[in-house]
């Protein structure tokens, strides 16, 4: 070697801060290889399950592994620590640190493989292992581009990455498919579509507070694929797995880059999969809204009248499914309108935007509510789906808001009371603190831009921020962890963009970085973590591939506990009109709505759901009677419900006794199945 060689290698020894990280790193890897030596040695174990050997010759085999692997292990740590010695001296301890860390990685995913194809033979799958393979792949992805030379960042490889987190994610959605039947909400959006089917007409024929665009999909599914629960969760499983996809494009377009929008799309998902409350309409309606904010933004781009037709029809359709979401959907469309084209002073461009965005969206409402009007009637159509969602049902339905900080004393240790009572708080208050950090973002950037015009992510983040305010108000009137998930997607979205507005640099000052890891490990834990965990108990006790009902409505969907014995002993009684009620009908909140598309039968009264503040007042109540007087079913079933004790009105009883007595007296009990009491008419 030359003396300037030597100079060069030897006039500037490193610093020793850089030889303590040199060993620091050298611990992580050690305490990595140790995790991945016990995982080893669980798959291990876990293969020997599946071979013909003796125990004798297995123990041996066991034995054996524990010596290999601790050699393994020693190597590794002299090894490592030679390698990370030797790149201080030569300035690259980073990516030689990444080098290992993407071997081990790559091992983790190949053993995680092996681990997966062994439960799929076992039959129980854990969606644990799915994972630890998923970390593995994105570890050695990562570790691949700090590499000097490497070629992590071909197209081939971005694709396959992508191809397979999109793939992970709408599997991850399918898994719960056979999940326990819903007895009221997902009954009502059955039984509604079985109605539409048999030639009724919403409003007019039952009563609903909810616009008809899901029943009509699934009125026309039975027609196609046949009345069952399956067909009904398979259409909605390919809503939520478009949902997600839609976060992802949009992601894609608020943070100008597809990998990493792949982190809100999987959190999206996880929440979503876990949700497993089927039948949801506003699904489909969150689903619109999204696809036309992208549509939106794309006007801003290209080809502006024939995508901003595309985002009003779009957003007019919203409203067929949920009106509160049409209208937060047109809301945040003329936000992102009104910041690309208003803010910069393009005033004319902007009243040729809404009025292209406008007309159809309204057009399409008028048409739709005005048909929908003449034949139900504009005053039933005004009572349930304005009036009552705007009074009554505050009354009777909603819930208290978390307070800001958790009541712990109602925490007992040894439950899952404390992720509970913290969760409820971080699902009300995280969302708004992400709303006021992302509106304050835009407030400065908009003072700071004198006449440039805005960029596309900050009008979308603008329209995002619109939407989700919208979503979080639609929450309160009853705020539970379903209600509030179409605002938890939307501050997913925001919470990305918030760390993308971080400049790499800004990441070194300990003052911003701390806060910042903190702002997104909350969302981590809360909207990825906890559901995952909740995801994979679910999927452990319900397989896809099991069958858990005997009923051919349900489509192998596990049912509630007695369901399946009534309906079956109802199959053998003479057709005919069928009530599904409740031992009291003065003081009620829910009822088992599923029974009639399980069994098969049309309701006996228009009122087939029974929600308190309606069901149980006079004039209702005498509405019933006539119905049953006048359609006779000859059986009933009532369920033998625990009384409400939800903090609001639906806990009183109304005193109305009308329907009770009538029953009572028109009606005998035969027998009694678990919660449900079957009940003949009196000859």
């Amino acid at each position: 070697m030359s003396n300037l060689s030597q100079r060069s290698l030897g006039s500037t020894p490193p610093p020793l801060y850089a030889y303590l990280l040199a060993y620091g790193l050298c611990l992580v890897i050690f305490a990595a290889g140790v995790g991945l030596a016990f995982l080893l040695r669980d798959l291990l174990q876990m293969a020997m399950l599946f071979t013909p050997w003796d125990r004798y010759l297995v123990h041996v085999v066991n034995q054996a592994s524990v010596v290999l692997l601790v050699v393994l292990l020693v190597a590794l740590l002299v090894l490592s620590e030679a390698w990370l010695r030797g790149g201080v001296r030569r300035r690259q301890l980073l990516p030689r640190f990444a080098r290992i860390l993407g071997l081990l990685a790559l091992i983790l995913a190949a053993a995680q493989l092996l681990r997966l194809g062994l439960e799929l033979l076992a039959g129980s799958l854990n969606l644990f292992s799915l994972l630890a393979l998923a970390a593995g792949l994105l570890l050695y992805s990562g570790s691949r581009a700090v590499q000097p030379g490497a070629r992590s960042s071909s197209t081939y490889q971005r694709a396959l990455l992508v191809a397979a987190a999109l793939l992970a994610g709408c599997t991850l959605i399918a898994l719960p498919i056979k999940s326990p039947l819903n007895l009221y909400d997902e009954g009502l959006a059955l039984v509604n579509g079985l109605r539409l089917r048999n030639g009724d007409l919403p409003l007019r024929d039952y009563w609903t507070i909810y616009p008809p665009g899901q029943s009509y999909l699934l009125a026309a599914l039975f027609g196609v694929a046949g009345e069952s629960v399956l067909v009904a969760r398979s259409y909605d499983t390919l809503v939520r797995m478009a949902l997600a996809l839609s976060v992802y494009g949009i992601a894609g377009s608020l943070l100008r880059s597809w990998r990493w929008a792949l982190l809100p799309y999987l959190a999206a998902a996880t929440l979503l999969a876990a949700a497993t409350f089927y039948g949801y309409a506003i699904f489909p309606a969150l689903l619109l809204s999204l696809a036309a904010l992208a549509a939106g933004l794309r006007a801003t781009q290209t080809h502006p009248q024939r995508w901003l037709w595309i985002a009003g029809s779009l957003t007019g359709l919203t409203a067929f499914f949920r009106l509160d979401l049409g209208l937060y959907a047109a809301v945040a469309l003329g936000v992102l309108l009104t910041h690309h084209w208003l803010l910069p002073g393009q005033l004319r461009a902007w009243r040729s935007a809404l009025l292209a965005a406008g007309s159809p969206a309204l057009g399409l409402v008028l048409l739709f509510y005005g048909w929908l009007g003449s034949n139900a009637g504009f005053a039933p159509m005004l009572e349930q789906l304005l009036l009552f969602p705007a009074t009554g049902f505050r009354a009777v339905r909603q819930l208290p808001y978390p307070p800001l900080i958790p009541d712990w004393t109602a925490w007992r240790p040894g439950t899952d009371q404390f992720l509970s009572l913290l969760g409820d708080s971080l699902r009300f208050y995280l969302p708004l603190l992400l709303y006021a950090l992302v509106a304050l973002l835009l407030i400065r950037a908009a003072l700071h831009r004198r006449k440039s015009p805005p960029t596309a992510e900050t009008s979308l983040a603008a329209a995002l921020t619109a939407l989700g305010v919208g979503l979080f108000a639609q929450a309160l009137s009853r705020y539970d962890e379903i209600h509030v998930l179409p605002a938890s997607l939307v501050a997913l979205l925001l919470t990305a963009w918030l760390a993308r507005q971080i400049p790499a640099r800004r990441w070194q000052q300990p003052w911003l970085a701390v806060p910042a890891l903190l702002l997104l490990l909350l969302p981590a834990l809360l909207y990825f973590v906890y559901p995952y965990a909740r995801l994979t108990q679910l999927v452990q006790s319900y397989p896809p591939q099991g069958c858990y009902s005997s009923l051919p409505r349900a489509g192998c969907v596990a049912t509630l506990p007695g369901q399946d014995e009534v309906v079956q002993f109802l199959a053998k009684q003479a057709p005919g009109p069928l009530y599904s009620g409740l031992t009291r009908h003065d003081v009620l909140l829910l009822n088992d709505v599923s029974l009639y598309f399980l069994a098969g039968r049309p309701a006996a009264t228009r009122y087939h759901e029974l929600h308190p503040g309606v069901t149980n007042t006079h004039p209702v109540q005498e509405e019933m009677v006539a119905e049953l007087t006048r359609h006779a079913p000859q059986w009933l079933l009532l369920a033998d419900l625990d009384p409400p004790r939800e903090p609001n009105a639906s806990r009183f009883s109304s005193g109305v006794t009308l329907l009770d007595d009538y029953l009572q007296s028109h009606y005998q009990r035969q027998q009694t199945v678990g919660l449900y009491q079957l009940w003949r008419a009196i000859p």
